[in-house]
């Protein structure tokens, strides 16, 4: 809740979530920093340090892409030097040097600075002579960079990326003694090295997306935050549906949904909403591994909510060349679906449980939530209107920043001071670390994918496997994403995913459009995959649970949103393409059978629902979400069938329960 609340309702609300243990007896807060790699504590002079780097950083980018353009080499190659700078003072290489910044971190900067003053003095040839005539300072500071590159990633994502790149790189050097189809030509040092040294490597495509989209998105989804908007949306969700059975779960998917169109990350989502609404479905009946999986769930579903995805959504738009607004337009209606079914389970589970919602005086107003902070809602239309209209990104991101600090004024709760200003520019910076990190790795890989061609050999491998068959095709990306999920970051996940496989399924008369975003929903997935479900593991601290049970129980409510990425594949409709009437009927009956699967789920409607009803309504629901007239009524006759059955069981049910009752009498 807003901390300058002053309306009575809000007031009773805020006393109702005093239930959270965390806030009535000072327990340690959830935090995001939490679920990161460990980072050194910014205190006294260390702190200004870091801020000035930051807020330096978040002005040029600024300046750079809102005001004065700049030459495109020079934003990549500042931006990555933030990453070089920031990240070795901010995350230790070990926890022995978690109090002080360590010798080896002052050289790390000082190699990442010669670096980056090298590039800077370069002149167009420079990008003429990658690959065919590199100079002995190319091949040094190269070698120099991509050492860094790995070694700044192990530290802020881990070592699975690292491996990851790794491997590509053994490969490019040792392809001929690679078996069967993945023999290929071994490349020089000097060429791997200046191939990928290069506007088409570290300083390519995802570098350059981080230092424009990303950076500018993630700087405005702080400022909205610091604003208070998150707060509105929780206050919003609360007054809409706390009042209905199982509130604080439904209200749960609802902030998510909305928080998650300005954060577009699961873990920032959980720690945002989840320590208020975790604590209150406990309360109110819900057992702790299910809230944790409910708000787990819900949050996941912020990278795949427009306007603002995670980070991969700006990749996708650079790498298959169609504007972000075409990948937001796209994306919405499967967002709404994977929302929407869950919001079905939950439903049927506090039908299931007998629970009910909040009581309406421990509610804050529609009208006064409104009143008090509606006017945050401003600067989403702004960046939605922005780009609808054809702006680019880099403009509606630039202007919904300044119209976000115009619009915080209106009201001095939410008015935003010089302070609270430069903490959001450093806030927004410092969230990039591990963009900039993923990123830079990624620019490897696909420099050396481009330049061995196993990327190919890999699409032709899929395509052999599968015997040309979409559906096992689309299997086993699924779970090869899935698997790359368990160890890479969202971001990483989907480069290296779309770059093998993306191709194979093209290959197969799938759009670009249609498979980038199949995988890129299985890598956002990720977070609530066992065993590897990140999202889990703060949303089972604040429920105080057990994450694996939380990502399991996730895993089974988000079940229709696995399904989704499969939907929109056969049904180009999902994705707002085609008619207005094919559209309008492919999600109804796409409604429809995610609440068929959601009963099977739950095995609840308005009673206990019998196995053999549950397997027919599974069966109907996929076949609902298959489009086809065929399907649909195949679909629907099924679950027809499951009422009748249901309704017969349960009629002899009553006959069996009567009798013994006449038998005892």
């Amino acid at each position: 809740m807003h901390p300058c609340n002053s309306v009575p309702e809000a007031e009773e609300l805020k006393l109702t979530l005093s239930v959270f243990d965390g806030l009535s007896k000072g327990e340690e807060t959830v935090r995001e920093e939490d679920y990161e790699k460990a980072k050194r504590s910014r205190i006294g002079k260390f702190a200004t340090v870091i801020s000035v780097l930051a807020v330096a950083t978040a002005l040029f980018h600024i300046y750079a892409l809102g005001v004065r353009a700049t030459s495109v080499i020079l934003l990549r190659n500042l931006h990555l030097l933030a990453g070089f700078v920031l990240i070795p003072l901010l995350y230790p290489g070990s926890r022995k040097h978690l109090n002080k910044v360590h010798f080896i971190d002052y050289v790390l900067i000082a190699a990442g600075l010669s670096i980056s003053i090298y590039v800077m003095l370069q002149d167009e040839d420079f990008f003429l002579r990658a690959g065919v005539a590199p100079t002995t300072g190319d091949l040094f500071f190269g070698s120099l960079a991509m050492i860094l590159i790995l070694i700044i990633t192990k530290r802020v994502i881990g070592l699975p990326l690292v491996i990851v790149t790794l491997f590509f790189l053994l490969y490019a050097k040792f392809a001929i003694y690679f078996p069967g189809m993945f023999m290929g030509k071994s490349h020089s040092l000097s060429k791997i090295i200046s191939y990928v040294f290069n506007i088409d490597g570290i300083y390519g495509i995802p570098i350059g997306v981080s230092s424009t989209y990303v950076l500018l998105f993630i700087v405005f989804g702080v400022f909205l935050k610091n604003s208070g908007a998150g707060e509105f949306y929780t206050d919003f969700a609360y007054s809409i549906a706390g009042r209905t059975r199982g509130g604080p779960a439904k209200v749960a998917v609802i902030s998510s949904a909305l928080f998650g169109t300005i954060s577009g990350s699961g873990i920032a989502n959980v720690v945002t909403t989840g320590s208020i609404t975790i604590p209150l479905m406990k309360k109110t009946g819900f057992k702790a591994y299910y809230a944790g999986a409910v708000e787990a769930v819900a949050s996941t579903g912020g990278q795949i909510m427009p306007p603002v995805m995670g980070a991969g959504a700006f990749l996708m738009a650079e790498i298959i060349g169609v504007p972000y607004t075409g990948i937001m337009i796209a994306a919405a209606l499967p967002a709404l679906l994977y929302f929407i079914s869950i919001y079905y389970v939950i439903d049927l589970q506090a039908a299931k449980r007998g629970l009910i919602g909040l009581k309406p005086d421990q509610l804050p107003a529609l009208k006064n939530v409104l009143k008090r902070e509606g006017h945050l809602v401003i600067p989403l239309i702004i960046l939605i209107y922005t780009l609808l209209t054809g702006a680019t990104p880099i403009k509606a991101a630039f202007l919904s920043i300044l119209s976000t600090i115009v619009v915080a004024m209106f009201k001095k709760s939410t008015r935003m001071g010089i302070r609270k200003i430069s903490k959001s520019l450093e806030d927004g910076v410092l969230g990039c670390m591990e963009v900039i990190a993923a990123c830079a790795c990624a620019g490897i890989i696909m420099a050396l994918v481009s330049l061995t061609g196993i990327g190919l050999k890999l699409s032709a491998l899929i395509v052999q496997i599968s015997g040309a068959h979409l559906f096992i095709a689309l299997v086993l990306t699924a779970v090869i994403v899935i698997i790359l999920s368990m160890g890479l970051p969202t971001t990483a996940c989907y480069i290296v995913s779309a770059t093998i496989m993306a191709p194979a399924l093209t290959k197969m008369g799938i759009s670009p459009l249609q498979s980038h975003l199949f995988i890129f929903y299985y890598a956002c997935l990720s977070g609530i995959t066992p065993p590897v479900a990140l999202v889990a593991y703060p949303a089972g601290a604040i429920a105080k649970a057990n994450p694996v049970t939380v990502s399991i129980t996730a895993f089974r409510l988000g079940v229709v949103g696995f399904l989704v990425p499969f939907m929109f594949i056969y049904s180009p409709n999902l994705l707002l393409i085609g008619s207005a009437g094919e559209v309008l009927i492919a999600g109804v009956t796409s409604l429809v059978g995610a609440y068929l699967i959601s009963i099977s789920s739950e095995g609840w409607f308005r009673g206990p629902v019998n196995p053999v009803s549950r397997v027919l309504l599974f069966a109907g629901g996929i076949l609902m979400l298959i489009p086809g007239i065929k399907t649909d009524s195949v679909g629907a006759g099924l679950a027809i069938i499951a009422a009748v059955i249901a309704k017969f069981l349960g009629r002899k049910n009553e006959q069996r329960i009567g009798e013994k009752k006449i038998t005892a009498n």
